[in-house]
Protein backbone atom coordinates (compact mmCIF):
# COMPACT_ATOMS: atom_id res chain seq x y z
CA UNK A 1 0.00 0.00 0.00
CA UNK A 2 1.67 3.30 -1.19
CA UNK A 3 2.23 5.59 1.94
CA UNK A 4 1.82 8.49 -0.11
CA UNK A 5 -1.98 8.06 -1.23
CA UNK A 6 -8.72 20.06 -1.53
CA UNK A 7 -6.74 21.16 1.74
CA UNK A 8 -8.81 19.39 5.04
CA UNK A 9 -10.68 22.63 5.67
CA UNK A 10 -10.46 22.73 9.67
CA UNK A 11 -14.32 24.25 10.63
CA UNK A 12 -14.58 24.64 14.55
CA UNK A 13 -17.79 22.19 14.14
CA UNK A 14 -20.42 22.20 16.69
CA UNK A 15 -21.63 18.41 17.01
CA UNK A 16 -23.69 16.62 19.52
CA UNK A 17 -22.23 13.72 21.42
CA UNK A 18 -23.40 10.39 20.45
CA UNK A 19 -25.71 9.88 23.13
CA UNK A 20 -25.19 12.83 26.11
CA UNK A 21 -25.86 15.60 23.73
CA UNK A 22 -22.63 17.75 24.31
CA UNK A 23 -20.59 19.16 21.90
CA UNK A 24 -17.28 19.27 21.22
CA UNK A 25 -14.50 20.75 18.86
CA UNK A 26 -14.02 18.57 15.61
CA UNK A 27 -10.79 20.16 14.15
CA UNK A 28 -9.49 19.25 18.05
CA UNK A 29 -10.54 15.95 17.96
CA UNK A 30 -9.21 15.07 14.81
CA UNK A 31 -5.44 16.97 15.92
CA UNK A 32 -5.73 14.73 18.80
CA UNK A 33 -6.27 11.75 17.00
CA UNK A 34 -3.27 12.17 14.27
CA UNK A 35 -1.13 12.99 17.47
CA UNK A 36 -1.84 9.65 19.23
CA UNK A 37 -1.64 7.62 15.98
CA UNK A 38 2.27 9.33 15.95
CA UNK A 39 2.64 8.28 18.94
CA UNK A 40 2.15 4.78 19.09
CA UNK A 41 5.74 2.53 19.12
CA UNK A 42 4.75 -1.00 20.25
CA UNK A 43 1.55 -2.29 18.68
CA UNK A 44 -0.02 -5.17 17.25
CA UNK A 45 -2.95 -5.37 15.36
CA UNK A 46 -5.19 -8.28 13.21
CA UNK A 47 -6.06 -7.60 9.58
CA UNK A 48 -7.93 -8.60 6.27
CA UNK A 49 -7.27 -7.74 3.03
CA UNK A 50 -9.75 -7.73 -0.14
CA UNK A 51 -7.78 -7.14 -2.99
CA UNK A 52 -10.03 -7.12 -6.70
CA UNK A 53 -8.52 -6.22 -9.94
CA UNK A 54 -10.40 -5.29 -12.69
CA UNK A 55 -10.06 -8.51 -15.03
CA UNK A 56 -12.19 -9.73 -12.09
CA UNK A 57 -9.66 -11.56 -9.96
CA UNK A 58 -9.76 -11.56 -6.51
CA UNK A 59 -7.13 -11.93 -3.54
CA UNK A 60 -7.67 -12.37 0.02
CA UNK A 61 -5.31 -11.93 2.77
CA UNK A 62 -5.82 -12.43 6.63
CA UNK A 63 -2.87 -12.09 9.08
CA UNK A 64 -1.22 -9.96 11.77
CA UNK A 65 1.07 -7.05 12.12
CA UNK A 66 3.54 -6.33 15.30
CA UNK A 67 6.00 -3.31 15.54
CA UNK A 68 7.68 -2.00 18.21
CA UNK A 69 10.00 0.98 17.11
CA UNK A 70 12.17 0.75 20.35
CA UNK A 71 13.32 -2.51 20.13
CA UNK A 72 13.58 -2.37 15.82
CA UNK A 73 11.23 -5.03 15.06
CA UNK A 74 8.37 -5.33 12.54
CA UNK A 75 6.66 -8.34 12.08
CA UNK A 76 3.97 -9.32 9.57
CA UNK A 77 2.31 -12.86 9.23
CA UNK A 78 -0.38 -13.58 6.74
CA UNK A 79 -1.61 -16.65 4.55
CA UNK A 80 0.86 -15.23 2.25
CA UNK A 81 4.09 -14.84 3.87
CA UNK A 82 6.04 -14.23 7.14
CA UNK A 83 8.03 -10.89 6.90
CA UNK A 84 10.56 -10.15 9.75
CA UNK A 85 12.76 -6.82 9.89
CA UNK A 86 14.81 -6.03 12.43
CA UNK A 87 18.13 -3.65 12.93
CA UNK A 88 19.87 -6.05 11.89
CA UNK A 89 18.12 -8.40 9.60
CA UNK A 90 15.76 -9.08 6.70
CA UNK A 91 13.71 -12.43 6.41
CA UNK A 92 10.62 -13.43 3.97
CA UNK A 93 8.88 -16.60 3.55
CA UNK A 94 6.90 -16.60 0.89
CA UNK A 95 4.41 -19.06 0.90
CA UNK A 96 3.04 -19.01 -2.41
CA UNK A 97 6.55 -18.92 -4.69
CA UNK A 98 7.74 -21.18 -1.64
CA UNK A 99 10.79 -18.68 -1.95
CA UNK A 100 13.20 -17.69 1.16
CA UNK A 101 15.04 -14.65 1.87
CA UNK A 102 17.41 -13.53 4.26
CA UNK A 103 19.36 -10.53 3.98
CA UNK A 104 22.19 -9.04 6.43
CA UNK A 105 21.16 -5.21 6.72
CA UNK A 106 24.68 -5.04 8.29
CA UNK A 107 26.35 -5.22 5.62
CA UNK A 108 27.79 -1.71 3.84
CA UNK A 109 26.16 -2.68 0.15
CA UNK A 110 23.11 -2.54 2.33
CA UNK A 111 23.27 0.24 4.98
CA UNK A 112 21.60 2.80 2.54
CA UNK A 113 18.41 0.50 2.29
CA UNK A 114 18.50 0.16 5.99
CA UNK A 115 18.48 4.15 6.44
CA UNK A 116 15.64 4.54 4.29
CA UNK A 117 13.48 1.20 5.29
CA UNK A 118 14.13 2.31 9.11
CA UNK A 119 12.94 5.77 8.81
CA UNK A 120 9.83 4.79 6.86
CA UNK A 121 9.01 2.24 9.84
CA UNK A 122 10.59 2.96 12.88
CA UNK A 123 10.83 6.31 13.17
CA UNK A 124 7.17 6.70 11.60
CA UNK A 125 8.53 8.40 8.54
CA UNK A 126 5.44 6.31 6.09
CA UNK A 127 3.13 7.11 8.77
CA UNK A 128 3.97 10.42 9.69
CA UNK A 129 3.44 11.46 5.59
CA UNK A 130 0.31 9.78 5.37
CA UNK A 131 -1.07 11.41 8.28
CA UNK A 132 0.26 14.92 7.39
CA UNK A 133 0.12 14.30 3.73
CA UNK A 134 -2.97 13.10 3.01
CA UNK A 135 -5.23 12.56 6.37
CA UNK A 136 -5.35 16.16 7.74
CA UNK A 137 -5.07 18.25 4.40
CA UNK A 138 -6.77 16.15 2.10
CA UNK A 139 -9.69 14.41 3.98
CA UNK A 140 -12.86 15.50 4.26
CA UNK A 141 -15.51 14.33 7.45
CA UNK A 142 -18.20 12.96 6.46
CA UNK A 143 -19.36 11.92 9.60
CA UNK A 144 -17.97 12.13 13.77
CA UNK A 145 -19.21 11.32 17.19
CA UNK A 146 -17.90 10.43 20.36
CA UNK A 147 -19.58 8.40 23.05
CA UNK A 148 -17.81 8.65 26.38
CA UNK A 149 -14.11 7.90 25.58
CA UNK A 150 -14.87 6.57 22.20
CA UNK A 151 -14.03 8.30 19.25
CA UNK A 152 -15.77 7.28 16.01
CA UNK A 153 -14.93 9.17 12.81
CA UNK A 154 -15.64 8.56 8.73
CA UNK A 155 -13.78 10.33 6.03
CA UNK A 156 -13.10 10.63 2.45
CA UNK A 157 -11.03 11.91 0.00
CA UNK A 158 -10.69 13.88 -3.31
CA UNK A 159 -10.65 11.86 -6.71
CA UNK A 160 -7.00 12.26 -6.98
CA UNK A 161 -5.78 10.48 -4.06
CA UNK A 162 -5.64 6.95 -3.81
CA UNK A 163 -7.21 6.52 -0.71
CA UNK A 164 -11.05 6.62 -1.14
CA UNK A 165 -12.46 6.16 3.05
CA UNK A 166 -11.53 5.61 6.08
CA UNK A 167 -13.25 5.02 9.51
CA UNK A 168 -11.69 4.80 12.21
CA UNK A 169 -13.25 4.07 15.87
CA UNK A 170 -10.86 4.91 18.46
CA UNK A 171 -10.16 4.58 22.56
CA UNK A 172 -9.57 8.40 23.55
CA UNK A 173 -8.42 7.15 27.18
CA UNK A 174 -6.50 4.29 26.48
CA UNK A 175 -4.99 5.93 23.39
CA UNK A 176 -5.56 2.82 21.20
CA UNK A 177 -7.19 2.28 17.88
CA UNK A 178 -10.79 0.00 18.53
CA UNK A 179 -10.40 -0.90 14.96
CA UNK A 180 -10.22 0.96 11.37
CA UNK A 181 -11.69 0.39 7.77
CA UNK A 182 -9.78 2.01 4.83
CA UNK A 183 -10.29 1.40 1.07
CA UNK A 184 -7.49 2.28 -1.29
CA UNK A 185 -7.53 2.32 -5.36
CA UNK A 186 -3.84 1.66 -6.71
CA UNK A 187 -3.91 2.73 -10.63
CA UNK A 188 -3.20 -0.54 -12.56
CA UNK A 189 -3.82 0.43 -16.47
CA UNK A 190 -4.93 2.99 -18.96
CA UNK A 191 -7.67 2.15 -21.13
CA UNK A 192 -9.72 3.79 -23.76
CA UNK A 193 -12.76 4.13 -21.06
CA UNK A 194 -10.09 5.45 -18.54
CA UNK A 195 -7.65 4.34 -16.00
CA UNK A 196 -8.32 0.84 -13.97
CA UNK A 197 -7.94 0.48 -10.44
CA UNK A 198 -6.95 -1.99 -8.30
CA UNK A 199 -9.47 -1.88 -4.97
CA UNK A 200 -8.12 -2.36 -1.97
CA UNK A 201 -10.60 -2.79 1.09
CA UNK A 202 -8.22 -3.23 4.63
CA UNK A 203 -9.83 -3.94 8.21
CA UNK A 204 -8.23 -3.53 11.32
CA UNK A 205 -8.91 -4.64 14.84
CA UNK A 206 -7.66 -5.98 18.01
CA UNK A 207 -5.03 -3.50 18.74
CA UNK A 208 -2.77 -4.12 21.63
CA UNK A 209 0.51 -3.71 22.62
CA UNK A 210 2.77 -6.52 23.38
CA UNK A 211 4.92 -7.37 26.32
CA UNK A 212 6.37 -10.26 25.39
CA UNK A 213 8.02 -9.81 21.87
CA UNK A 214 9.79 -13.30 21.59
CA UNK A 215 7.43 -15.32 19.34
CA UNK A 216 8.22 -12.71 17.01
CA UNK A 217 11.90 -12.68 16.90
CA UNK A 218 13.93 -13.67 13.67
CA UNK A 219 15.47 -16.52 16.15
CA UNK A 220 12.60 -18.23 15.87
CA UNK A 221 12.97 -18.88 12.10
CA UNK A 222 16.70 -18.50 12.01
CA UNK A 223 20.76 -18.49 13.97
CA UNK A 224 23.09 -17.03 12.14
CA UNK A 225 26.57 -17.80 14.41
CA UNK A 226 30.52 -17.86 13.53
CA UNK A 227 29.49 -17.45 9.81
CA UNK A 228 27.07 -20.38 9.59
CA UNK A 229 23.22 -20.03 8.83
CA UNK A 230 20.55 -22.59 10.32
CA UNK A 231 17.17 -22.20 8.97
CA UNK A 232 14.94 -23.78 11.66
CA UNK A 233 11.33 -23.54 8.81
CA UNK A 234 10.31 -23.79 5.73
CA UNK A 235 13.75 -25.77 4.90
CA UNK A 236 12.22 -27.03 1.49
CA UNK A 237 11.50 -23.21 0.33
CA UNK A 238 13.81 -21.87 -2.52
CA UNK A 239 16.23 -20.00 -1.09
CA UNK A 240 18.47 -16.76 -1.25
CA UNK A 241 20.54 -15.18 0.99
CA UNK A 242 22.99 -11.77 1.64
CA UNK A 243 25.23 -12.58 4.25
Amino acid sequence: MSRKSVLFFFCVLMLPFAGDGQVFDTARELKKLVSDLKSMKNISYDYEMDIKFPNGERDYLKGMMYMNNDDWLYYNECDAFVMIYTHHWFYKADHRKKTLTIVNMDKDYNKKLRKATEKDIFQNGAVTTFLDSVLLKKATVQRIGKNGDTLEIALSFPKNVTVRKMDVVYDSKNHVPVKYDMTVNHPWQRTPKGIQVIETRMNCRNFKSITDKTVYDESNFFSYKKGKLELKKYNDYKFSTKM
